[in-house]
């Protein structure tokens, strides 16, 4: 409230009376109630913080509890998997794989299928041919020689103007008579010594690539023929026109590889056709044109003895390019891959994927990769492989450090809490629950083989082996004694912590998480209760100091108008004095 007033009958300073009263009365009444409202927002803000913990401290313990045997759920089954011969043969595990050695022999890895082309799909070379037109534009002028019983002859090729008829008369005229150059009726040129005599191509000196345009590597010693010649096919130039330089243009329709389906038009090149087959995954192919042997070629992505299914509707595109004949796979056209072999504990396995599973070797939580045949062969002479297996404890002991973590910070948490000054001063409830929690800790587990308390597997408040009493406060994690105790008997170790692992719920984290369910539940729970009750402190004390103030606004406003009439009594007895005087 802003009343604003001062003596000005009187010259007497009421406002500053006013306010320190108005102070007086708000330290007494309003005070006390602010400072309850925040004990309890307090009070508040630890239950909050203490119940995050205890939320933290199940999560620890459900990486124990919700163990779900031989799935990648159990912590306590994770393996570490090393081999013998890691360049042969390599492994990855997961949970559920069984400790020991496991012999890998490797027959036969998987391959990839190829279909390619068994047609030449450009035009064959004749005499008219210009050399410029050979060898997909990759054709170059200048000199070229050959050799006929060691003796050197050179001809030089004008790129542009000498056809393939011209080059021929230029090597029978340069030889004086000693060789014949031709094409014969396959369109393949070649250059025969007429005497029988060796004869050679090529020479470093050469300034033409004309023996590797005109693929010159059929050789016979006294002859050399093309392994196979075309003029220039351009990729990407539409295969219905001429300009592609087709010997047979390409129809419009729809072909499937792997049953997708790809179309192709009259504008459609090998290139654009290539580009999508090689971006559409479902194919399962990587498609290319090879310009040095001038085929086409289809790779399978997997691996395994299968084909590659091409399919044609409307158009002559597999045909052209010698993949397809009169509708079936032409000859030749396909290498099958082939499947992996592989030896697994005395066991043959036939795998198309060189990444075999546990679905074909029958051993859980094992993947192995062959990586090279065990013929025995090479350096290393290797004819077996072992994997050996072997219990990986890094989650383990990465999950129990995490449990004794969230242990400790409640108990630590719940000692500042609820000591003398704490804001939950000396709460019973909350040091009861603390209590159980300890007495968790420290119990013992029945038949249980080996081990039948946390102590003696290395958590406990000092070294492994000694009792965890109720005045104890703090836990420790001693990874030897862990180590110690699960060599010597793991199952034991796992049914202590986790009793469902064994199929009961007798384990000492089991009986925790029980008791954090418990104090955690939303409904029923010592959190859920104390924080409503607190909650509705909190509000009941708002309630209260609203109040208040709107009574210290009435006490002000009270005040102010005594003072006031004060005031005109004051300056009413001043002017009769006044006038009395005078």
């Amino acid at each position: 409230m802003s009343i604003q007033f001062s003596g000005l009958g009187s010259g007497l300073d009421f406002a500053s009376w006013i306010e320190q009263l108005v102070a007086a009365k708000k330290t007494s009444t309003i005070t006390p109630l602010e400072t309850k409202k925040t004990e309890l927002q307090n009070q508040s803000s630890a239950l909050s913080t203490i119940k995050t913990s205890f939320s933290s401290l199940q999560s620890a313990l459900k990486n124990f509890t919700s163990v779900i045997t031989g799935t990648d759920n159990d912590i306590w089954g994770n393996t570490n998997i090393t081999s013998s011969a890691e360049k042969y043969v390599s492994a990855t595990s997961t949970s559920g794989l069984a400790t020991g050695d496991i012999k890998i022999s490797v027959e036969q890895l998987a391959t990839n299928t190829v279909a390619q082309s068994t047609l030449n799909p450009g035009k064959t070379i004749s005499e008219d041919t210009l050399y410029s037109q050979v060898g997909n534009n990759q054709s170059k002028g200048g000199t070229f020689s050959f050799y006929v019983d060691n003796k050197r002859y050179e001809i030089d090729i004008d790129r542009t103007k000498d056809t393939m008829g011209d080059i021929i008369n230029k090597i029978n005229d340069v030889s004086e008579g000693k060789v014949e150059a031709k094409i014969d009726a396959d369109g393949k040129f070649e250059i025969s010594s007429t005497g029988g005599e060796k004869i050679s191509v090529g020479s470093f000196s050469d300034t033409s690539n004309f023996t590797s345009i005109m693929k010159l590597t059929d050789s016979t010693g006294t002859s050399v023929k093309s392994a196979y010649v075309q003029t220039s096919f351009l990729t990407n130039k539409a295969m219905s026109s001429e300009e592609s330089g087709l010997s047979q243009t390409v129809t419009s329709g729809t072909i499937k590889v792997n049953g997708v389906e790809f179309e192709i038009n009259e504008n459609t090149s090998l290139q654009d056709l290539i580009n999508k087959i090689n971006t559409t995954e479902d194919a399962k192919v990587s498609a290319k044109y090879d310009t040095l042997t001038n085929k086409l070629v289809f790779t399978s992505k997997e691996t395994g003895e299968f084909n590659i299914s091409l399919e044609a509707e409307g158009t002559n595109f597999f045909d052209v390019f010698g993949l397809t004949k009169d509708g079936a796979l032409a000859d030749g056209s396909q290498t099958l891959g082939q499947n992996a072999i592989l030896t697994v504990n005395g066991n043959k396995i036939v795998s198309s994927s060189n990444t075999v599973t546990s679905e074909s070797t029958g051993i859980n939580g094992l993947t192995i990769n062959a990586l090279k045949v065990t013929d025995g062969s090479g350096e290393d002479e290797v004819k077996e492989v072992t994997l050996s297996a072997k219990s990986d404890l890094t989650e383990v002991k990465s999950a129990l450090k995490e449990f004794v973590d969230a242990y400790n910070k409640i108990t630590n948490q719940i000692d500042e809490a609820t000591a003398q000054d704490g804001y939950l001063k000396m709460d019973i409830n909350m040091r009861s629950i603390q209590n159980e929690l300890r007495n968790i800790v420290g119990s013992i587990v029945s038949d249980n083989g080996t081990f039948g308390m946390l102590a003696q597997i290395g958590i406990s408040t000092g070294d492994a082996g000694l009792d965890v009493s109720n005045s104890a406060t703090t836990l420790v994690f001693d990874e030897e004694a862990f180590d110690k105790a699960w060599a010597k008997d793991s199952n034991s170790v796992k049914n202590l912590v986790s009793g469902g692992y064994s199929g009961d719920k007798t384990g000492i984290f089991d009986q925790m998480l029980s008791k954090v369910e418990n104090v955690l539940d939303p409904t029923n729970g010592m959190f859920a209760v104390k924080s409503e009750s607190v909650s509705r402190l909190i509000s009941t004390q708002e309630d209260r100091i609203t109040r208040a103030y709107e009574s210290l606004d009435s006490y002000e406003a009270q005040l102010t108008k005594q003072f006031q009439y004060m005031d005109e009594m004051i300056s009413k007895l001043q002017q009769q004095y006044s006038s009395f005087i005078s």
